[in-house]
Order: structure tokens, then sequence, then C-alpha cells
């Protein structure tokens, strides 16, 4: 009712509020390139606003996983200015700035991609808060196939008991840290069952991939898994792409 109200309406003559609504609609629904559009119009109504860049940023990104190389450069720009404003924005963000961690590990040097800014965002994160900061250093040592940084980074992040997560994607990797470089599936399990419980559409991990993984280690029943599988037609493919720490650390710790 909200969606249908506000978008039979010029968008001249909605509030910023009401912009926002219709945003964060459409990207919990994954209509990302109509969540773009809004939240593109937000940004230049008010570019201080965190949430709005956020949000911009979040929308350009999911886009740009499931576009075409040659039809996803446009995306690229407003992937990376947005996060680096939400970061100016609120630097004590650690979901923003692990994205734009992310981001400069990922991205060619020629579109913006930088070891020198990756290094800077991983300090600011193992400043604010330990925990996150042990497994920014682990994925960082990841992009870097350094194993013995990664093994060092994963068991400070898995000894860890004093902080808390504050990325809902950290939840995730640590479980996949926990099952198949630590074989501790009990802890795994919980991990995702907090990942599913804190899940919101800008997580880097969807639920289903979360779903996945418990219906693994779900022992008690393995029909679960082929239940998955058919949920979701190449699952398999997709979490090979979209999850490449599981598959690093099952590449360096085959057994």
């Amino acid at each position: 009712m909200v969606l249908d109200n506000l978008s039979n309406r010029s968008v001249s003559a909605l509030s910023e509020t009401e912009i926002l609504t219709l945003a964060n609609i459409y990207l919990q629904d994954r209509r990302y390139s109509e969540a773009l559009s809004f939240y593109d119009e937000l940004c230049e109504r008010n570019p201080n606003r965190f949430a709005y860049q956020f949000g911009r940023g979040a929308s350009a990104g999911f886009l740009l996983s499931g576009t075409p190389s040659f039809r996803s450069l446009r995306y690229v720009v407003q992937l990376r200015s947005s996060f680096e404003a939400a970061v100016r924005l609120q630097p004590n963000s650690l979901v923003a700035r692990r994205a734009l961690l992310n981001i400069y590990l990922g991205l060619p040097r020629l579109l913006g991609g930088s070891q020198t800014k990756a290094e800077q965002q991983l300090k600011a994160i193992q400043s604010i808060n330990p925990l996150e900061g042990a497994l920014a250093g682990a994925i960082y040592a990841m992009n870097n196939n350094d194993q013995s940084a990664f093994a060092q980074q994963a068991q400070m992040v898995y000894n860890d008991s004093k902080h808390q997560f504050e990325v809902n994607d950290s939840r995730y990797e640590l479980a996949m840290i926990t099952s198949y470089f630590f074989g501790d599936s009990e802890r795994a399990i919980q991990l995702l069952n907090d990942f599913l419980d804190n899940a919101n559409p800008g997580d880097q991990y969807p639920p289903v991939f979360a779903r996945y993984r418990l219906a693994e280690l779900n022992n008690d029943n393995p029909q679960l898994l082929n239940l998955m599988k058919e949920e979701v037609a190449e699952l398999g493919a997709f979490l090979e792409t979209y999850d490449p720490l599981s598959a690093y650390i099952r590449n360096i710790k085959p057994n």
C-alpha cells in the first residue's frame, strides 16, 4: 500500500522521507535499479546524509555484482564514491569501512582499487574494534594469498571473547572460519543463526547463503541440503563466486 501510494506520485513532489521509504522498499525487494535511482535523488538533495550515501553504495554494489563486466562500469563510481562519502560522514562506521576495504581490494587499480587505501581502512577498523579488525585482517590476508597471516588473524578472531561484532556479515564470515578452518560446527551454527536473526537488505551475504551452510552442518537432516539446492537454482555456483572465503579455506585446508 505504501509503495502504490508513493510510486504513483512525481519524485519532485515527494519529501526526502518519502523517497527514502521508497528506496528502502526497493532495496528490501532486491529491485536494485529502482532503489539506486531513488538513492541518487536523495544524494543530490542532501549529499551529507550517511543513510543516503550508504544506500546508494549498497544498491550500486548489488547491481555491479550481478551485471556483466562490460555493462558494469557505470556502477563502479557510484559504489566507490558513495562508500567513501559514508566513511567521511561517519568515520566510526565499521560496516561502511568494511565495504570500502572490500572495494579497494576488489577493484582494479584503474577503477580505484588500491592496496595502500585498503591498508588504511584495515588499520582504522582495527583501531575501532579489535574483533572486527582481526576478521578484516583475515580478509585482507586472503586477498593477498598470505596463508600465514590469514591463520594468525583467524586465530585471533576465533579466540576473541571480549568484543562484539558490529557488522552482521562478520558473523557469517566467522562462521565459515569456525566451521572450515577450526572444525567447530557447534559455534558455526550459532553464528549463522545470529546472522539470520540480524539480517538486513544491506548485508553482503544473502540469508539463503546462511541457510545453505546450516543445512550443510545439519547432520540430523541430510535431506535439507537437497531441498536448499532445489529451492535456489545454481546456488552452489553463486556460493563459489560470492563467498570466496569458504572456497579459500577449503583450498588451503583441503582435509
